[in-house]
């Protein structure tokens, strides 16, 4: 258990650029920071996205010891996903830490996505409430993006309809000032965004076929297959879904990206 009085690094650094750079023959490195709450939760297909662009990665796995790294060392900040509920601090003390955390890179304005239990971590920073949904949500089920997503710039290229993977039996409420932009009939708040950098993703459009079947293999179905829950067997034979939550990652994670690039050539050096 990671004790709960770790310190949190703040930058201090206040005449650098806010946002820090590698410029090798024109391209530009993303500094890429994910913090990694659970053993069995990985990065998945963000790792491959991050490899092919040539960004650059570092974790904290808060299981194993809660150090984060200084404000100035990371552009992008990833929460991943776990089995724990974002209240559950007595148990995982980190979670407060991290939710610390959360805010001060929100705050520093760096770009934040959170998937699943990452994003309610975020939805919860920001004074959102996270609870225990009235049923759970798990297998591939449809995601509609809202008439507000329009005008969201990180979310050009994106699909109006696509099928995501659920695995999540909390929910949470927006936080005052997000916008709600995607939902399921199982869940209504299943995307939203805070500012124009700031994510939060219920469903996993980043899980491989690997890790889905891992996860498959110790998630706990205590209450049969009902509602919005589907079998094992039916959630594998359905992973030519995978393509549609890849080109959902894969086109959020390029908008990102080029908006990153943006933003740094519209920069002024000091």
């Amino acid at each position: 258990m990671m004790r709960s009085k770790t310190k949190i690094k703040s930058s201090k650094k206040r005449g650098s650029r806010k946002l820090k750079i590698i410029q090798k023959r024109g391209e530009i490195t993303i500094k890429i920071h994910y913090i990694q709450n659970d053993s069995q939760v990985g990065l998945g297909k963000i790792e491959n996205w991050a490899v092919q662009r040539k960004h650059i990665l570092t974790s904290t796995k808060v299981y194993e010891k809660c150090n984060f790294p200084s404000l100035d060392e990371f552009d992008f900040l990833i929460i991943l996903g776990g089995h724990m509920g974002a209240y559950e601090e007595e148990t995982y003390s980190w979670l407060s830490l991290v939710k610390q955390f959360i805010k001060e890179a929100v705050n520093h304005n760096k770009y934040v996505l959170g998937i699943c239990l990452g994003a309610q971590l975020i939805a919860n920073a920001l004074g959102g409430k996270v609870y225990p949904h009235t049923h759970k949500e798990v297998g591939w089920w449809p995601i509609e993006i809202n008439k507000d997503a329009s005008n969201v710039q990180i979310l050009s290229g994106i699909a109006d309809k696509f099928t995501a993977l659920q695995f999540h039996g909390d929910t949470f409420d927006i936080p005052k000032d997000a916008v709600l932009l995607g939902s399921s009939k199982g869940c209504k708040n299943q995307l939203f965004i805070y500012g124009d950098r700031v994510i939060g993703i219920q469903f996993h459009p980043e899980l491989t076929n690997e890790l889905i079947e891992k996860a498959l293999k110790t998630y706990e179905y205590s209450k049969g297959f009902k509602g919005f829950m589907q079998k094992p067997e039916d959630i594998i034979s359905q992973f030519t879904f995978l393509d549609q939550s890849t080109d959902m990652l894969f086109t959020l994670l390029d908008n990102i990206q080029n908006k990153f690039k943006e933003n740094i050539e519209n920069t002024p050096l000091c």
